[in-house]
């Protein structure tokens, strides 16, 4: 992976947005995006740098967000972060640009109760049929005072 040419079409794509790129220690880079721009992003990385090998999406619960990690390798590592208000956790899936992302995203919608937009089959995955979901829980989420 060119990782010089891939942040300067990241950015040259999201010219108002401040992208952060960060390296850690162990050959992986975090670009933080908005939620509306990461579609475009994995666009961006399929088509024109050929990155499809999405080796995971993780989610974490940090409070009022729902921060979202999306996994990309090749010979490094880039990882898309964006952060979805934890009321409205919403974002479109990546399926049509990699398919392999739909289980991902189905894990992450169940354990967290994030909506994938235009997922073509966000059936349950993990949990039990007798799942007690009214009002709706999910494992990885928080309890908020209020859930109380």
């Amino acid at each position: 992976m060119k990782l010089d040419a891939l942040l300067e079409a990241l950015q040259e794509a999201f010219p108002f947005k401040e992208l952060n790129p960060r390296p850690v220690p162990v050959g992986e880079t975090f670009i933080t995006l908005p939620p509306d721009c990461l579609h475009r992003a994995v666009g961006l990385l399929v088509e024109r740098f050929d990155l499809r090998h999405l080796s995971a999406i993780t989610g974490e619960d940090v409070g009022d967000e729902i921060v979202l990690l999306y996994h990309f390798w090749d010979n490094q590592g880039l990882t898309l972060r964006t952060a979805l208000r934890r009321a409205e956790a919403r974002i479109a899936t990546v399926t049509d640009l990699i398919p392999g992302a739909a289980l991902y995203e189905r894990e992450v919608s169940e354990m967290l109760g994030v909506t994938f937009e235009g997922h073509p089959g966000p059936q349950v995955l993990l949990l039990p049929d007798d799942w007690d979901d009214e009002p709706p829980s999910y494992p990885l989420r928080q309890r908020q005072e209020e859930d109380s």
